[in-house]
């Protein structure tokens, strides 16, 4: 993710988000046996939040896979981990707003790229933001 500075609202959103995706993981997501891939499963878990995230927002846009994210894709993800309530849709259109990029003159059909998503609900996204606050 680029170093541009988000908005104190936007990165209080963007840590719930995560606190949410992560309390849903450690709770309902299948924990593997094998030792040496529990490095690896946390980031499988976050590819697949991402990749259901920008399923939903392909078929909102009625296009081919588009690799991009709405907030609508993550209010749906949301819901489906029943987690709905946890966040409002004023919190996920912030994050996707200020983030990603939006139509002239809307907020409401504003995207980020999955890689983005990625980033956002990654330890990358806060080892970034903690040094930017440093």
């Amino acid at each position: 993710m680029s170093s541009r500075h988000l908005s104190m609202t936007c990165a209080q959103s963007v840590d719930k988000l995560k606190s949410i995706l992560e309390e849903y993981r450690q709770n309902n997501y299948i924990t593997l046996l094998i030792l040496s891939y529990s490095q690896e499963y946390p980031k499988r878990f976050q590819k697949d939040i991402v990749k259901v995230a920008s399923s939903i927002t392909s078929r909102q846009l009625n296009s081919s896979p588009v690799n991009s994210v709405s907030a609508h894709g993550i209010e749906h993800v949301l819901r489906n981990i029943g987690a709905g309530h946890k966040m409002s849709r004023s919190e996920i259109q912030s994050i996707v707003s200020e983030v990603g990029a939006c139509p002239i003159g809307t907020e409401d059909d504003c995207v980020i790229t999955a890689d983005q998503m990625l980033d956002l609900i990654s330890t990358k996204w806060a080892e970034h933001h903690h040094d930017l606050n440093q």
